[in-house]
């Protein structure tokens, strides 16, 4: 098949569903099919190149920040890469299309021209959901029915959480939903730590109220978890206000703000870590939860969305009410003073993301839906897809 893939944000810019979508065109790639992407020209790249045997595609756009798009960054992306879909449409004869994100990049799939012709399938990836994130609530509501529109032409909507999918219903009452959660990738086995007294947190995300890092911060503050230390990689608006509690709370020698990180310094810092921590008021399914997962990593997390599906408390990690400062901060004394239950998380989720969410059992799932979609589907399930598929909720079934 030839395809093409769209998504306004590509790595470095944007967060977990930048990287997963280039992860599972690189898959498709691995299967081999032809896919050419569609998306956001970076500082430095080229208009026009190929990536890891993806033909990429980018148009220029205006955004706040590495992290940040907002709406004019939303309305400038969908503006030149309107044009450009129509022309490479025109020229390369796509068999399917495959969207990130109904809002804004499915908005693409109302634009008249060839691309019309063809099948697509939209990936919601959470705040293009209506009641995922209330600050968006305004928005969704003036878009419902163009979103609804998005969806009910797709052949196929895919949410990459049971939670998520439930959401989804919940604006479109009747609509056919997959579910096919996140991948990752098992990293080296992690190196041993120096001598140092305590235990190094670290969390990984944009910053943004949603995020939830105010509770963490505010938890190294608690009785018994004066000996942590919390490493904060990522950018976003609400760095400047984390600065200012975290030297409010007494804690600011504890914590270091990386701002943007590569993907060679994650992995570092994945490595140097002890525990890892989402403490997310919304999420579908983190990326940076699945990639300390695949490091090896204890998690504690927040029991929101669809984190829920990825951790079982007291199996491969601890789970607290999101915003509960005690909770978490009795969570995190729990591990620091239990290193035998740290391994024994560490073992788990190294496990899990080992036999359920590589990135090729994600591709297989995705290719038997646009094989579907363009009546070149034969059934053969791979092993690994079928692992995969212990974990996945396919139209509201959750296969154990």
């Amino acid at each position: 098949m030839r395809l093409l893939f769209l998504n306004y944000e590509f790595p470095p810019v944007g967060g977990g569903a930048a990287h997963a979508s280039l992860a599972l065109a690189r898959e498709f790639v691995g299967l081999n099919h032809q896919v050419d992407f569609l998306t956001i020209a970076t500082e430095g790249s080229r208009a026009d190149e190929f990536m890891d045997g993806i033909h990429v595609h980018r148009v220029r756009a205006y955004r706040r920040g590495i992290h940040e798009s907002g709406v004019v960054g939303a309305l400038t992306f969908l503006g030149f890469a309107a044009t450009r879909l129509r022309q490479l449409a025109r020229t390369n004869h796509y068999d399917a299309y495959h969207y990130y994100f109904s809002l804004p990049t499915g908005l693409l799939a109302l634009v008249p021209g060839e691309h019309r012709r063809q099948p697509y399938v939209v990936s919601l990836r959470g705040s293009d959901v209506p009641g995922y994130d209330p600050a968006l609530d305004w928005l969704h509501r003036t878009l419902l029915p163009v979103t609804r529109r998005i969806w009910r032409r797709a052949y196929r909507v895919v949410t990459n959480s049971a939670n998520l999918r439930q959401m989804a219903l919940n604006s479109a009452p009747g609509l056919t939903v997959d579910v096919i959660l996140n991948g990752t990738s098992v990293t080296a086995t992690r190196s041993a730590r120096e001598t140092r007294t305590g235990l190094r947190i670290l969390v990984v995300s944009r910053l943004i109220a949603r995020k939830g890092i105010d509770t963490l911060i505010m938890a190294l503050t608690k009785p018994g978890n004066e000996d942590l230390s919390l490493d904060i990689a990522g950018e976003g608006p609400d760095s400047g206000t984390l600065r200012r509690l975290a030297h409010a709370c007494g804690v600011a020698a504890r914590i270091r703000f990386h701002g943007f990180v590569s993907r060679a310094g994650l992995a570092e810092l994945y490595a140097a870590a002890d525990i890892f921590v989402l403490a997310s008021l919304a999420e579908s399914c983190s990326m940076a939860l699945l990639e300390a997962m695949g490091a090896g990593l204890p998690l504690v997390a927040s029991n929101v969305g669809g984190t829920v599906e990825l951790i079982e408390h007291g199996s491969n990690g601890l789970l607290f009410k999101p915003q509960n400062v005690e909770e978490l901060a009795a969570a995190l004394h729990t591990l620091a003073r239990n290193p035998a239950l740290r391994e024994r998380f560490a073992a788990a989720n190294r496990a899990l993301a080992h036999q359920h969410f590589s990135w090729r059992a994600v591709a297989r799932q995705y290719e038997a839906i646009f094989q579907r979609a363009t009546g070149q589907y034969s059934y053969q399930q791979p092993a690994e897809a079928a692992a995969h598929d212990e974990l996945t909720l396919r139209d509201g079934r959750h296969h154990t």
